[in-house]
C-alpha cells in the first residue's frame, strides 16, 4: 500500500462518497498482497457500507509522548481547510505507513460527516468519563476542522462535557473567525504554523480568550528524530534557527514542564512554542 492509494480513499471520503470510496478499496485490494493491508482495508470498507465502526474511535494512553485521550481524523487537502505550507512537511503522513492508523482516521472523518457518525464519536467519548476530577483531551492529533460547523460540533460537545480539558491545533484561522458560536473554557486552541492564510487573519484570531498563542514548526536544515526533542544541544539549535523568545517544546506532552503540558496552559499564553520540523 503506498500514499498515492491512501490518497485515492482519503479523496473519495473527502468527497463525501462512500460509494466510490468502497470502489476504490476493491481496486486497491485487487493488487495488495500486505495482510494487514488486506485484513483493515476490508474492514474499512464495512465500515462504509452500514456505518458501524470498526476501529477506536478514541485514542487513550497510547503512548509515551502523548498520555490524554485523544481523537485523530485523515489530514490533507479536504479535510485540512487552512494548510498551506505544512502540506510539505506534515507528519500527519507517516502514520499512513501503517494501516490501523490509516483506516481509524479515514473512519473517523466519515463519521464526522453525519449526524449518525458524530453520535458515535459523542458515545466514545463518554466512555471515558471519570467518576470524579477530569482528563486532559488533545483534539486532532491528525487532521483539523473543516469548517465552522466541524468547530460548532465539538465546542458544543466540550461543552456538555466540563470534565474534559481539551487542547489542540489548527490552521483552519478562517473558520474560527466565522463561528459565531460559544467557545468553553475547557478548550485551548494552539496557532498552528504552515497555514494558508496570513498574519491579519492571525492577529484577529490572537485577540479571542480561548487561543494560547502560536505553535511553531521550525525548519533547521537537518534530519530530526523524535528523540531529539528534549536534547539541549538540539534545542540551542532550534531556538538559534528561531530568533526570537519562544519554549521549545520537548516532544512529551505529558510532563513537558513541571506544571503540566504547555500547549494547554494559561501560564504559557502569548508564548511561541517551538519544534523542529521532523
Amino acid at each position: 500500500m503506498n500514499r498515492e492509494n491512501c490518497t485515492r480513499i482519503a479523496n473519495a471520503i473527502a468527497a463525501k462518497d462512500n460509494a466510490l470510496a468502497c470502489s476504490v478499496i476493491d481496486d486497491i485490494l485487487t493488487k495488495e498482497t500486505g495482510a494487514h493491508w488486506i485484513r483493515d482495508l476490508t474492514k474499512l470498507k464495512a465500515f462504509l457500507l452500514d456505518g458501524s465502526p470498526r476501529f477506536s474511535i478514541m485514542a487513550k494512553d497510547g503512548n509515551g509522548k502523548l498520555p490524554f485521550l485523544a481523537f485523530s481524523s485523515l489530514a490533507g487537502k479536504g479535510f485540512c481547510i487552512g494548510a498551506g505550507d505544512c502540506l510539505n512537511f506534515c507528519y500527519s503522513f507517516k502514520a499512513w505507513r501503517y494501516p490501523a492508523a490509516f483506516c481509524r482516521q479515514a473512519q473517523n472523518s466519515a463519521l464526522l460527516q453525519s449526524d449518525s457518525g458524530r453520535e458515535n464519536i459523542l458515545a466514545a467519548i463518554d466512555k471515558f468519563e471519570p467518576v470524579s476530577g477530569a482528563i486532559d483531551f488533545r483534539l486532532y492529533v491528525d487532521g483539523d476542522f473543516t469548517g465552522v460547523e466541524d468547530i460548532a460540533f465539538w465546542m458544543e460537545a466540550l461543552t456538555a462535557r466540563p470534565w474534559l480539558i481539551t487542547y489542540g491545533y489548527s490552521k483552519s484561522w478562517q473558520s474560527f473567525i466565522d463561528y459565531k458560536g460559544i467557545v468553553p473554557s475547557n478548550y485551548k486552541l494552539n496557532l498552528s504554523s504552515g497555514s494558508k492564510y496570513g498574519d491579519s487573519v492571525k492577529d484577529k484570531l490572537k485577540a479571542f480568550d480561548y487561543v494560547r498563542g502560536e505553535f511553531v514548526a521550525v525548519s533547521i536544515g537537518a534530519s530530526v528524530k523524535s528523540t531529539d526533542h528534549a536534547d539541549r544541544a538540539h534545542q540551542a539549535t532550534l531556538r538559534k534557527a528561531y530568533g526570537a523568545k519562544a519554549y521549545t517544546c520537548t516532544g512529551k506532552c505529558g510532563d513537558c514542564t513541571p506544571i503540566g503540558h504547555a500547549c494547554g496552559s494559561d501560564r504559557f499564553k502569548g508564548i511561541d512554542i517551538i519544534i523542529a520540523v521532523h
